[in-house]
């Protein structure tokens, strides 16, 4: 089985969370885009560390983030 790769947006920030087929062990990164809140976020079929991230703050509004390096 291969890995699994999991997307969390939250209103702290972003978290993946990674686990091979079995699903007993899983490991957590993030946050990522610290301080933000993520609406949504989304993982490129053809680039597998590059995430979009959609984002809101009080004082900038609505932005779109772009990650080539799995969010770091």
């Amino acid at each position: 089985m291969s890995g699994v790769r999991v997307l969390v947006g939250t209103r702290k920030g972003a978290f993946v969370l990674t686990s091979d087929g079995k699903r007993h062990r899983w490991d957590i990164s993030g946050p990522h885009f610290g301080g933000w809140e993520i609406y949504h976020l989304k993982g490129s079929p053809a680039e597998p560390n590059r995430l979009y991230a959609s984002q809101s703050s009080g004082w900038f509004g609505q932005v779109i983030q772009r990650s080539h390096d799995g969010g770091k």
